[in-house]
C-alpha cells in the first residue's frame, strides 16, 4: 500500500480545499468501512457537487450498505472493484486513519481526507480535519460553497441526511448555530425532513426489533447504573437473519436509559472481531478509552474494532470503562 505525507490545511480554510478540487479534474471518492449515513452522505453530496462542475468523479464502495440507505446512493456512480488508475486522485471522507478503510481498498492515489474526528492524519498528501464540525457533511456543504456549487433537492437530501444523523437530529454539544441555519438553507434546497426522517429513523425490520427486545432484556449496567451495555452475539444476528451493520440503531436507544452516564454497545462480526460503540452523556471524554483499543472518534461518541473473543472484550472493555469513570469521579 502507497502512503504519503500529509500536508495539514489550515482548519478554517474550506477555500483551499475548494481551490484544491477547482484544479484537478479525477476524483475517487471513498467512505469509511461498514459507512453510516454521514459517510455516505458527504460521499455522495461532494460526488454530485464536483459532478456539476465537469468533474470525473466516483465513489468506490466496496460492501453492501443497510436497506434503509439506499435512496442516498441511488444518484450516484458507485464501484463495487476499485479503478486501479494513478490519475484517479483518492478523497477519504469521514475517516482518520487506514484502519478506517474497507481491506478492499488499495491506496494507490491518497490524495484528500475530509473528516471531523479526533486525531492527525498521515495518510493522505492534503488533510482537512475539523474536530468543531458537527458531521463531515457540515465541512462538505462549506466546501460547496466556497466552490460556488449550487444546491439542489438530491444534494440538499443526502447533506441534510448526514447532518440530522451525526448530529442525532441537531441535539449533539457540537451542534451550534450555524448548524441550524446550515439545515435550513438545506430544507429551503429541497431536503424534506418528514422523508428523511422515515428513511433513516422508520425502517426498521420486524426482526430487528425483536432481536432490540432480546439485546435491552439482558442488559447490564455497573457503578449504580451510570455504565449501561448491551451486547449483539453473531448467534444471535444469525438467528434472527440480520448483518450487524442493521444494529446501529441500539446504540440511540441505550442513550435513553435515565441513569447511564456512559453506554457501550458490543457487536460480534462474522470476521471474528468485535465492533465497539462508547457514547457520553456526562463530560466524561470515552475517546481516552477507545484509543486504548486501537479505536478513536470524539470526546462523547467513538467507537473501536477489537480482535478478541466477545466475552474477553466485553470484559477487558467494561474493566477500562469503569477505571476511567471512577477516576474522572475522584477528579471531579
Amino acid at each position: 500500500m502507497f502512503s504519503a505525507p500529509c500536508e495539514h490545511i489550515p482548519l478554517s480554510q474550506t477555500r483551499e480545499v475548494a481551490k484544491l478540487l477547482k484544479e484537478n479534474d479525477n476524483f475517487l471518492i471513498c467512505p469509511h468501512i461498514h459507512p453510516d449515513p454521514d459517510s455516505i452522505g458527504s460521499a455522495v453530496g461532494l460526488y454530485l457537487g464536483l459532478r456539476k462542475l465537469g468533474k470525473n468523479v466516483q465513489i468506490y464502495l466496496p460492501e453492501a450498505t443497510p436497506p434503509y440507505m439506499d435512496y442516498l446512493l441511488q444518484h450516484a456512480d458507485v464501484q463495487l472493484e476499485q479503478p486501479l488508475d494513478m490519475n484517479l486522485k483518492m478523497i477519504f471522507v469521514d475517516l482518520g486513519t487506514p484502519k478506517q478503510l474497507h481491506p478492499a481498498v488499495k491506496l494507490v492515489n491518497p490524495w484528500l481526507d475530509l473528516d471531523h474526528h479526533l486525531g492527525p492524519v498521515t495518510f493522505t498528501k492534503y488533510a482537512f480535519i475539523d474536530q468543531s464540525s458537527p458531521a463531515t457533511a457540515d465541512i462538505v456543504w462549506r466546501i460547496l460553497k466556497d466552490l460556488r456549487c449550487p444546491l439542489d433537492k438530491t444534494i440538499a437530501t443526502v447533506l441534510y441526511s448526514a447532518l440530522v444523523f451525526d448530529t442525532r437530529n441537531l441535539t449533539t454539544p457540537t451542534t451550534h448555530p450555524e448548524t441550524l441555519r446550515q439545515a435550513a438553507e438545506l430544507i429551503s434546497a429541497g431536503a424534506d425532513p418528514t422523508y428523511i426522517n422515515q428513511m433513516l429513523n422508520q425502517q426498521k425490520p420486524i426482526n430487528l426489533m425483536r432481536l432490540m427486545g432480546e439485546a435491552f432484556a439482558k442488559i447490564q449496567s455497573s457503578l449504580d447504573d451510570t455504565l449501561v451495555w448491551a451486547v449483539i452475539s453473531q448467534e444471535m444476528l444469525e438467528r434472527y437473519g440480520l448483518e450487524e451493520t442493521e444494529c446501529d440503531y441500539l446504540i440511540s436507544d441505550l442513550l435513553t436509559v435515565a441513569t447511564a452516564e456512559v453506554i457501550l454497545l458490543f457487536k460480534e462480526t462474522k470476521q471474528g472481531y468485535v465492533k465497539v460503540s462508547w457514547r457520553s452523556k456526562c463530560h466524561m471524554d470515552v475517546n481516552q478509552i477507545a484509543r486504548q483499543f486501537g479505536g478513536g472518534g470524539h470526546h462523547f461518541a467513538c467507537g473501536a474494532r477489537i480482535s478478541m473473543p466477545l466475552k474477553q472484550t466485553i470484559r477487558q472493555v467494561v474493566s477500562a470503562t469503569q477505571q476511567a469513570m471512577e477516576v474522572a469521579l475522584v477528579a471531579a
